[in-house]
């Protein structure tokens, strides 16, 4: 079983930004859908492919253009080129809004946790925090860092004695 994940950031900002070009993206992939289900066809390669083998051409513009349907497919080839596979009707509900499993996998790109390793050492210094605040702020004179950042005694403790 794994440990749950402790988070360290979460950054909203780009989750917001993320979900607002994805809500934009879920209209043209909903608009998508719609051109398709009105051309009988779940994607753009079948519709190709059907459209083809109507006309006999290896063109599928000029098989849409003889059918009249161009404006239709010169507009699904606009909107692949807009959702740029970033997005899929798989990816939406029924509704054509974006599905929680969506959601929360934005969240997840824009979302830290805490290592292993940051969590043992956290638990560390919470330890040691602890115990520095059991000692009364005359005790805690006689500590303090040194220019190396390491943690030692004051010069001025009366715990250090000199040999000298």
């Amino acid at each position: 079983m794994e440990a749950e994940k402790r988070i360290k950031k979460v950054n909203e900002y780009k989750i917001l930004v993320e979900v607002a070009e994805f809500n934009k993206l879920a209209i043209y992939v909903g608009e998508t859908i719609d051109l398709l289900e009105t051309l009988e066809c779940k994607s753009i390669e079948e519709f190709e492919l059907k459209i083809n083998k109507k006309t006999g051409f290896v063109n599928a513009l000029m098989s849409a253009t003889a059918y009249g349907k161009d404006t239709e497919y010169k507009r699904l080839l606009e909107l692949q080129k807009l959702i740029d596979g970033k997005l899929s009707a798989e990816d939406l509900t029924a509704s054509k809004q974006l599905k929680s499993t969506t959601l929360n996998e934005i969240k997840e790109r824009h979302t830290e946790y805490y290592t292993d390793r940051d969590v043992e050492v956290k638990t560390i210094i919470d330890e040691i925090i602890k115990l520095h605040e059991t000692l009364s702020s005359k005790e805690k004179e006689n500590m303090g860092l040194n220019r190396a950042g390491e943690l030692v005694f004051s010069p001025f403790s009366e715990f250090v004695r000199y040999n000298g």
